[in-house]
């Protein structure tokens, strides 16, 4: 991200050879030299949020020759190799919820969202599960279902490496087995 005077304060960097990408990190004075190493950056801003993007030369293997954007979320630092994904991702980050139901005037901030509440409205569910035939409002839900039926459990502690079939379940557990209990007076 660019300060006043067009100075770069913080840099989101990634290559596909170090691994997951780290946080977005600060440079100053004598380190901008060294940031200048990396890449050309750009100052793009995208609904009021300023982000990074890092131009950096495609080397690793599989890659294709050139040059290869990474576009960086200015407030959890998750990357993205396309502007639009990183654009749809930061509609998380936002408050504003423009897409409103006519029937009850709940707010969504995808239209997705709304196409998918508007189900509960219509009692419609298009979704059937092909075992045991109980019907879902989207594909998602009828996803969730069939781990029913497959015992499938996507969801694993890095703690103790248990595995679990929804996420929180999987967040409960931790809290009730891996977070530290506050000493006892």
């Amino acid at each position: 991200v660019f300060g006043g005077g067009g100075a770069l304060q913080s840099l989101c960097i990634f290559s596909s050879t170090e691994g997951p990408p780290p946080k977005t990190r600060t440079t100053a004075g004598p380190e901008q030299g060294e940031a200048a190493r990396y890449g050309r950056y750009l100052l793009i801003d995208s609904q009021g949020l300023p982000y990074t993007v890092l131009v950096e030369e495609a080397g690793a293997v599989g890659e294709r020759a050139g040059l290869r954007k990474v576009y960086c979320c200015p407030v959890c630092s998750r990357t993205f190799e396309y502007l639009s994904y990183l654009q749809r991702h930061s509609i998380t980050h936002s408050e504003h919820k423009p897409h409103v139901c006519r029937a009850c005037g709940k707010a969504f901030k995808r239209t997705s969202h709304l196409e998918r509440h508007k189900y509960t409205h219509a009692g419609r569910k298009p979704h059937q599960c092909p075992i045991c035939q109980r019907s879902f409002r989207d594909t998602g839900e009828l996803a969730h279902h069939q781990r029913v039926h497959t015992g499938e459990r996507p969801f694993q502690c890095e703690d103790c490496h248990m595995r679990f079939g929804e996420r929180n379940t999987l967040q409960r557990h931790i809290r009730r087995k891996h977070r530290q209990q506050p000493p006892t007076p």
